[in-house]
């Protein structure tokens, strides 16, 4: 694996099953208290929201985003563009750069939880990667998860540790020697939700 894949200076590493679970639950929890029904997500729109969380700025961006996913997905669920094939070596620009698409399948290999360390591990390892984003599936494996990046980040230096940005959902179940940032800003961003509509009812 490691002689296959060639990283980017930024890289997001996205479970797609975080999408067809989580994200679905949270625009139906939203939509409901909205009392109105929110659109499917410009995936762009939503990407370039979280590298910014990650304080990306410029215009020249080159960022690698890996669609991990299990083989018997098709489809990103309520994202436009939605097509696993056709997003597989696509890319597409933005106000922050250009953004690569690769699909990686944990099919018949590994679990997808292997699989998502295994990359994460490749990308902190290499010294191309200056800026590693993840969004896993929180919910299937977020406690190993943490458990590895504990491991992996115990005793190194700034660089290191500042390097690597975890998405959460509600926040880290202990605290990490990275840098956390919850997901449900972007969302809020890109859905283009006020604040005042999230006043306590």
């Amino acid at each position: 694996m490691e002689n296959q894949i060639k990283f980017a200076k930024n890289v997001l590493l996205l479970d797609v099953a975080f999408i067809h679970g989580m994200l679905g639950r949270i625009r139906q929890f939203m939509s409901e208290r909205l009392g109105r029904q929110l659109p499917d997500i410009d995936l762009s729109a939503w990407l370039t929201c979280l590298v910014l969380d990650a304080g990306i700025r410029g215009d020249k961006n080159e960022v690698q985003v890996l669609l991990l996913h299990d083989g018997e997905e098709q489809r990103v669920d309520f994202c436009q563009p939605s097509d696993l094939k056709s997003l597989d070596g696509m890319a597409c620009r933005t106000s922050l750069g250009e953004f690569a698409f690769s699909c990686v399948t944990s099919a018949d290999i590994v679990s997808s939880e292997a699989l998502f360390v295994d990359l994460m591990t490749l990308a902190l390892d290499s010294s191309d990667v200056k800026c590693l984003m993840l969004l896993p599936c929180h919910e299937k494996y977020a406690s190993l998860l943490e458990k590895e990046i504990c491991s992996l980040l115990d005793g190194k230096e700034k660089e290191m540790t500042e390097k690597l940005l975890y998405f959460t959902m509600a926040g880290s179940m202990s605290p990490l020697p990275c840098r956390c940032d919850s997901v449900v800003h972007s969302l809020i961003r890109v859905w283009d939700i006020r604040p005042e509509e999230l006043k306590p009812l």
